[in-house]
């Protein structure tokens, strides 16, 4: 009994998956695709929302958060398409030159603090605060790189 078991559950199972593998079998591409629409979609959208919040505002003091704004989301979407022709300035390996300096400047960000902790001129629990912001933006960084 227990030889049936190991055969028929264990061996089958874990050959499974690198069967179908091999056979071709295992889904691929659809929901890359969509998901990829998708948020060109999103940004799309974010970014006409971006232009008619201009045109409503109209104020010239605001230009350069709808600047920063549109830059931002005109980037994300050359990243989502995959587009790495140079047109405006991003692609792929901008993005990635980006989120390096950011997690670099989050490094110099965390030794500063742990600096003015050291010289008396912030406490632990400002430290501490400072630190889980930190860590947060690492981690949602980490998560784009990979």
């Amino acid at each position: 009994a227990f030889s049936v078991i190991l055969v028929t559950l264990v061996l089958q199972g874990l050959t499974l998956p690198p069967l179908i593998r091999a056979l071709g079998l295992a889904g691929v591409g659809g929901t890359d695709e969509e998901e990829k629409e998708a948020r060109q979609a999103i940004l799309q959208a974010a970014l006409s929302f971006l232009e008619s919040a201009r045109k409503a505002d109209g104020q010239a003091e605001f230009d350069g958060i709808f600047d920063d704004l549109e830059q931002h989301y005109r980037h994300r979407l050359a990243i989502v398409a995959e587009d790495d022709d140079g047109k405006d300035g991003f692609g792929p390996k901008h993005y990635r030159r980006h989120l390096d300096l950011s997690r670099d400047l989050l490094k110099v960000e965390r030794s500063t603090a742990v600096q003015l902790r050291n010289e008396g001129r912030i406490n632990d629990e400002l430290l501490r605060k400072i630190e889980r912001e930190l860590d947060l933006e690492d981690s949602r960084l980490q998560q784009k790189l990979g």
